[in-house]
């Protein structure tokens, strides 16, 4: 019996937003310390409560309109920032739809804008919080990493002390002064213990998993993971739709229902550890580049793990590549570690992958489907009774599939015209 549980959505957001440093690895907590900075300016401006939820979510998910690893995100000077105004209209895109996000994805929307840029001065359509971020931001990216950073702090502070009025709100300017004056200020922000520091400061309410809010962050970082490779664009969608059709076969009740749906939407979380070089790749893999592939699995694992989501939700998720039989991975899990949850995954996974065109084949047909999953069966892979179900239910779990990635593919074409 799968029971209720409840999720801190600032924990939920946190770990999440450590998968997007994942695409930039040069650039890695990025995103968390971005946050730090944000939610101490903003606390020390004595913001509402739910203002200081709000900037913090937004800084924690700031750069998730940069969907790809892309080094423009390295920029510095104002006329490179410029060009990156794009990256926050599709963040805005991205978060938007979430009506617990939706404050947040203001936030994101106007993050690179400046004080006084002749559009956009006074414009009261711009959010405090905006100006936060945007300042927080700079921050973190004027750190050198190769230097003690307290031999930096000064010069920090005083860029920003220079450019207030013009580029940064100068009620913001004056308090970053106030909080970035003692040493553990700048200490904690580039500490690995970064994490830890905003678990215990910010506070968030706790949301039962199987609420629709939690379903909606799910579906936008599995929007994200599909926009990373044109080949994938749409296996999340599909992968979720059919686990949870195959979840309504075998009679499973709605909260299993709803936890199946988040750990669908999750399930390739770790994909943004992957260089796109190798999800776009169309040949066959080299040993060296599927030994990249198969790490996906284990960076999903280790960033739910830490998100205080049900460890069903997490296992689900995570174990969709392990085997029956021992041989699979990254746990090389056996049967009996294995839940009804976590095989009904791996069978949704492989359908997924081998119903959709990929670069050196054609979707397979219904025949070729069951034949292949009962062949993994018989290898030891599948779990034999959940692919008879499958093959009894196909054409209603195929039928939803093709209706989730129709009404999906709207929304991703949406996002690529921001983009492109």
């Amino acid at each position: 019996m799968i029971v209720q549980a409840k999720i801190p959505l600032h924990r939920m957001i946190l770990s999440l937003s450590e998968a997007l440093d994942y695409v930039h690895p040069r650039t890695a907590d990025h995103q968390r310390r971005v946050a730090y900075i944000a939610f101490n300016l903003a606390r020390e401006m004595d913001v509402s409560k739910q203002d200081l939820l709000d900037i913090f979510m937004a800084a924690s998910l700031h750069d998730i309109g940069l969907i790809r690893g892309d080094n423009r995100l390295l920029a510095t000077d104002i006329e490179q920032l410029e060009a990156l105004e794009w990256h926050c209209q599709t963040g805005y895109e991205v978060l938007r739809d979430s009506p617990i996000l939706a404050r947040a994805a203001e936030i994101v929307r106007h993050h690179h804008t400046e004080w006084q840029w002749p559009d956009k001065r006074n414009d009261s359509d711009i959010p405090h919080g905006a100006h936060i971020v945007a300042l927080a931001d700079f921050v973190e990216r004027a750190i050198n990493r190769a230097t003690p950073i307290l031999g930096q702090s000064k010069h920090i502070i005083d860029q920003v002390v220079g450019q207030s009025g013009s580029r940064f709100c100068p009620e913001c300017a004056e308090v970053f002064q106030t909080i970035a004056q003692p040493a553990a200020f700048w200490l904690d922000c580039v500490s690995q213990r970064v994490y830890g520091v905003l678990l215990k400061d910010v506070e968030g309410p706790d949301l039962p998993a199987t609420d629709v809010s939690i379903q909606q962050i799910a579906e936008i970082f599995g929007r994200v993971v599909d926009a990373m490779s044109r080949w994938t664009a749409t296996h999340t969608c599909g992968v979720a739709a059919s686990a949870v059709a195959l979840c309504r076969a075998l009679n499973f009740a709605p909260r299993g229902q709803a936890y199946m749906h988040t750990a669908g939407w999750l399930h390739d979380l770790g994909k943004l550890a992957i260089p796109a070089s190798i999800l776009d790749f169309e040949g066959k893999y080299t040993d060296r580049e599927w030994a990249v592939m198969k790490t996906h699995t284990y960076h999903t694992f280790r960033t739910l793990e830490t998100a205080g989501i049900p460890q069903d939700i997490v296992e689900w998720a995570a174990f969709h590549h392990e085997r029956l039989d021992g041989k699979g991975y990254p746990f090389s899990h056996r049967a009996e570690d294995l839940t009804l949850g976590a095989r009904i995954m791996g069978v949704a996974d492989m359908f997924g992958a081998i119903a959709e065109d990929r670069p050196y084949r054609e979707a397979m047909s219904k025949t070729q489907v069951l034949k292949t999953l009962a062949r993994s069966v018989s290898s030891g892979a599948l779990d034999g009774d959940i692919v008879t179900v499958f093959r009894r239910n196909y054409d209603d779990i195929d039928g939803a599939r093709r209706q989730e990635v129709a009404r999906y593919s709207q929304g991703q074409q949406r996002l690529a015209s921001i983009a492109a």
